[in-house]
């Protein structure tokens, strides 16, 4: 029996790159590629950096407002807040606070508000042209009766700045 000759595998196939390819297109290939894996990493990266930087003083209205009280009327069976609002704003300014009423007694609520009871209504309170460092305080009612314990959120703050800004600007 006789067995074909054994295939030449020193050669290992056709060769990648043509052998007429000048190295200045290999350079550019490389370099290519390289970018275009980069570019987009360093990108992301920039953007983080820069969003850092640009929103290390930002400051949030919602973190001027607090639920001071949280209260059942003994006549209305509705609930009562007590909303206190603190300006730390630049400029004199309108607080709009948007409440969310629950009701604890009717129901165990799902998801977020597991143990929280079910909803018992929303309200909104304005709080208008507050100076800058002052305090307000509002009271305000639920629309809904509720049968156990109330449950009194700050759903949603705006802040509207009511003074121009160069009046409020420091030389």
């Amino acid at each position: 029996m006789e067995y074909p000759p054994y295939p030449n595998n020193s050669q290992a196939g056709p060769p990648l790159l043509p052998r007429s390819m000048p190295r200045w297109a290999v350079v550019l290939i490389a370099v290519t590629g390289s970018a275009v894996v980069l570019l987009p990493i360093l990108a992301v990266v920039g953007f983080f950096s820069a969003s850092g930087t640009m929103h290390e003083n930002l400051r949030f209205a919602h973190e001027d407002v607090t639920v001071s009280s949280c209260r059942l009327d003994a006549k209305t069976r509705r609930p009562v807040a007590g909303v206190r609002v603190t300006s730390r704003a630049a400029r004199s300014g309108s607080y709009t606070v948007y409440l969310a009423f629950r009701d604890r007694a009717a129901g165990g609520g799902k998801g977020a508000y597991a143990g929280k009871g079910v909803a018992a209504g929303k309200r909104t309170v304005v709080v208008k042209d507050l100076a800058v460092g002052a305090t307000a305080s509002e009271r305000v009612v639920g629309p809904v009766v509720v049968r156990g314990r109330p449950v009194c959120e700050v759903a949603d703050v705006t802040f509207l700045s009511t003074a121009l800004a160069s009046a409020s600007a420091t030389p």
